[in-house]
C-alpha cells in the first residue's frame, strides 16, 4: 500500500538512489574484476560492440529486479496480506463463506504486479536481442538485420529461454489486471516463479561438469532469492502503511529464514560443482567473486537476525514501524548489490579446468549398476529436497501448535507423513533417481515410489485434517477448485491418464533427453498421486461426501488402467530406443529385457499399493456393516 497522494514518501528518494547506485557500482566493478567488461576489438574477429557488452548485463539486472518485484508483489497478495481475522477481528465472509481480504490493499498490489511484469517482459525482449548480438558477435542492429532472430528464438537454448520468459511475464502482466481472488493470484505467482527458471537452464550451469546438479541447484537458488528479495521489497514498498503489517512481517520472517537456508545451501552446491575444489575459490577471480557473494549472504543473514531480535517485536508491540522500514531499506540495498554480483558472475568465465571438463548425455558420471549402488549412489535434487524439507517443517509446526493448545495428534500419522517424504526424497535424490534416466527398470521403480508409495503414506498422514485443526474456519479447502479435484471422476482421471499418455504416445522418448521435461513429468505424477490417495483413503474430510463403495470403484479403476498400461509396455515396442542407444553405457542391460523387468516391477508395485488400500477399505466397510447390524434397533422404530 503506497503513501496517499499529496504526501511525501519517506523512502522514495534517498534509499532508492542508494539501491540504484549500489547495484550499478557493484555491477561495473564485478564485471571489470571478472574479466567480462569491454575489451579492445581485435581486427578480423567479430565483436558485438560496447553497447552489447555493457547493455546485456544491465538489461539482465533490470530483468532480475523486475522478476523479483513481480514475484514479491504477488507473494504479498497471496500469502503476506493478512485476512480481516488476522488483523482486525472476526472474518467477513462472502456468499461462498470464504474469508475476505482488504481490497484496498490487494487491488494496488495487483496493479503493481502488472506494471512490474510488463517491465519484466520488456527487459526480457531487450535481453533477447542483446543475447543474439553477443551470440553472433555482431552489433545489435546488424544482428537483427542478419535474419537470424527467428532461428535463435526457435532453435538456440538461450533464445528459447528468454522468449519463454517474455511470453510468461506478459501473461502475468495481463492476468494481474483481470479480476480474480487469492486463488487466481496464486496461479499467477506460480507462473511467475516458473518464469524465472529458464535462464538458469542455459547459463554456465548447463555446461558444468555435473549438468543436472548444477542446473537444479541454480534453479533452487534463483527461486529462493526471488521470493526473499521480492517479498521484502513488497513489504517495504506496498505494505509498510497497511493494517496488519506485524502479521505480514511475521509470516515473511518465517519464509525468509527458509529462503536464506535454501539460497545458502543451493549456492554452495552450485559453486562446488563449478569450481570442483576449494583452492580455485581463492586462486581464481571467479572464485573471489563467489567469496564476495558469500560475504553478502552473511550480511543479509545479519539483517534477518536483527529483524528477529528487534524490529519484529517493535511491530508486534505497536510502538513504531520506522525501525523495520529503515533496516529493511538497508537490507534491500545489500540485496540489490548481491543481484548485480550474481549477474556479473553469470557473465564471468569459471576456471578453465572446470569449463573443459566433458560429460555425457546424462549430464553426470554414472558407475556400473549393482543392487548396492541403489543405496550408495546419490543424486541430490536441491529443489525436491528443499520442498520436502519445507513440507516436513510445516507439518511438524502444525503438530507442535496443536500440542501447545492442548490438543492431541496421532504419532502414527506423523510417522506416516515423514515416511512418505522420505520415500519421495529417495525417489528424487537417491540411487533410483541416479539410474532412472539410464535404465527403464529404475525409471519404473522411481515412478512407483513417486506415484504410489509416497503419496499413499502422505495421505495416511491426514494433512488436510491437520490444516483444518490449525486453521479453523472456511478456507480454500472448501472452494470450487477443491470440490472439482475431489470429484471421484476427476481424481481418477488425473491419476490414471498420465501413465498411458507417457508410455503409449511416444512422450517418454521425447522427455528422456530433457531434464526439464523429466522434472515436469515427476511433478505431475506426485501431485496427481497425492490428490488421488487423499480422495480414496478417506482419512481426511473432503468438500464433498464420497461413499466407501465409490472409493472402492476408484481403486479398481486405477488398478485396471495401470495393469493395462503395464501390459502394453510389457508386450509393446521399445521405449525410447534411440535414447538408450545414444547413452552407450557398456554395462547397461539389454533394453528389451530391462523394459520387461520395469513393466513387471513398476506395475506390480503400484497395483500392490492400490490393492492393499482396496483391501483395507473393504475391511472397514464390512466392519461398519457388522457394527450396524449388531446395533440394537430403537423401540420406537420397531414395527408392531
Amino acid at each position: 500500500m503506497t503513501s496517499p497522494p499529496g504526501r511525501r514518501d519517506p523512502i522514495a528518494a534517498g534509499p532508492i538512489a542508494a539501491v540504484v547506485a549500489t547495484a550499478a557500482a557493484v555491477l561495473v566493478l564485478a564485471l571489470w574484476f571478472g574479466g567480462a567488461g569491454p575489451r579492445p576489438a581485435i581486427e578480423g574477429l567479430p565483436s558485438p560492440g560496447v553497447l552489447t557488452t555493457w547493455g546485456l548485463p544491465v538489461a539482465r539486472l533490470v530483468l532480475d529486479v523486475c522478476a523479483a518485484a513481480t514475484v514479491g508483489v504477488l507473494l504479498a497478495s497471496v500469502v503476506l496480506v493478512p485476512t480481516r481475522t488476522d488483523s482486525s477481528g472476526p472474518a467477513r465472509t462472502g456468499s461462498a463463506g470464504t474469508r475476505t481480504t482488504d481490497a484496498g490493499t490487494t487491488r494496488p498490489l495487483a496493479r503493481a504486479a502488472a506494471a512490474w511484469a510488463a517491465g519484466w517482459a520488456l527487459s526480457a525482449a531487450v535481453t533477447e536481442v542483446l543475447t543474439l548480438s553477443d551470440f553472433l558477435g555482431l552489433p545489435a542492429g546488424q544482428a537483427l538485420r542478419s535474419g537470424a532472430l527467428y532461428v535463435f528464438l526457435v532453435n538456440i537454448p538461450q533464445g528459447q529461454a528468454f522468449a519463454l520468459v517474455a511470453v510468461a511475464a506478459a501473461a502475468v502482466a495481463a492476468g494481474a489486471l483481470l479480476p480474480g481472488g487469492r486463488a487466481w493470484r496464486a496461479v499467477l505467482l506460480a507462473v511467475a516463479i516458473l518464469a524465472v527458471l529458464p535462464p538458469a537452464y542455459v547459463g554456465h550451469s548447463a555446461s558444468a561438469a555435473d549438468h543436472n546438479l548444477a542446473v537444479l541447484s541454480l534453479m533452487a537458488h534463483v527461486t529462493a532469492v526471488v521470493l526473499w528479495t521480492g517479498g521484502l521489497y513488497a513489504l517495504v514498498a506496498h505494505l509498510r502503511a497497511a493494517p496488519g503489517l506485524a502479521v505480514a512481517v511475521s509470516r515473511f520472517s518465517t519464509l525468509a529464514l527458509g529462503c536464506f537456508a535454501a539460497a545458502a545451501a543451493s549456492g554452495a552446491l552450485n559453486a562446488w560443482v563449478r569450481l570442483g575444489a576449494l583452492p580455485p575459490l581463492w586462486q581464481s577471480r571467479y572464485g573471489l567473486l563467489v567469496l564476495a557473494k558469500i560475504a553478502a549472504l552473511a550480511v543479509l543473514g545479519w539483517f534477518g537476525w536483527r529483524h528477529r531480535r528487534a524490529t519484529i517485536e517493535a511491530l508486534r508491540s505497536g510502538t513504531s514501524r520506522a525501525p523495520f522500514v529503515r533496516l529493511a531499506a538497508g537490507e534491500i540495498t545489500v540485496m540489490a548489490g548481491t543481484l548485480a554480483l550474481a549477474v556479473a558472475l553469470g557473465r564471468s568465465a569459471p576456471p578453465a579446468g572446470e569449463a573443459q571438463h566433458q560429460h555425457d548425455a546424462l549430464g553426470y558420471a554414472l558407475p556400473p549398476f549393482t543392487p548396492g549402488t541403489l543405496v550408495t549412489d546419490l543424486r541430490p535434487d536441491p529443489i525436491a529436497l528443499i520442498l520436502l524439507a519445507a513440507a516436513a517443517a510445516a507439518y511438524l509446526s502444525g503438530v507442535r501448535r496443536l500440542r501447545a493448545d492442548g490438543a492431541g495428534w496421532s504419532p502414527g500419522r506423523t510417522v506416516s507423513w515423514l515416511a512418505g517424504l522420505l520415500v519421495l526424497a529417495y525417489a528424487t535424490s537417491g540411487g533410483v533417481a541416479a539410474y532412472a534416466p539410464a535404465m527403464f527398470s529404475a525409471h519404473a521403480a522411481q515412478y512407483a515410489l513417486l506415484g504410489a508409495v509416497g503419496p499413499a503414506l502422505l495421505a495416511a498422514g491426514a494433512p488436510l485434517t491437520l490444516w483444518r485443526l490449525v486453521h479453523p474456519g472456511p478456507d480454500a479447502l472448501d472452494g470450487p477448485a477443491a470440490r472439482t479435484l475431489s470429484h471421484p471422476v476427476a481424481a481418477l482421471a488425473l491419476y490414471a491418464l498420465p501413465y498411458p499418455a507417457l508410455y503409449l504416445t511416444g512422450l517418454f522418448a521425447f522427455a528422456q533427453p530433457s531434464l526439464a521435461l523429466r522434472l515436469a513429468a515427476q511433478t505431475v505424477v506426485v501431485v496427481t498421486g497425492v490428490i488421488f490417495f487423499v480422495v480414496t483413503a478417506g482419512v481426511d474430510p473432503l468438500p464433498r461426501a464420497i461413499r466407501p463403495q465409490v472409493r472402492a470403484w476408484m481403486l479398481i479403476g486405477a488398478i485396471a488402467v495401470r495393469a493395462w498400461t503395464g501390459l502394453a509396455v510389457l508386450t509393446g515396442p521399445g521405449q525410447a530406443p534411440q535414447w538408450y542407444a545414444a547413452l552407450g553405457l557398456p554395462w547397461a542391460p539389454d533394453p528389451a529385457a530391462d523394459q520387461r523387468t520395469g513393466a513387471l516391477l513398476g506395475t506390480g508395485a503400484v497395483v500392490a499399493v492400490l490393492a492393499a488400500l482396496l483391501a483395507l477399505l473393504l475391511a472397514r466397510l464390512v466392519a461398519a456393516r457388522r457394527r450396524t447390524a449388531a446395533a440394537p434397533v430403537p423401540a420406537t422404530s420397531r414395527r408392531v
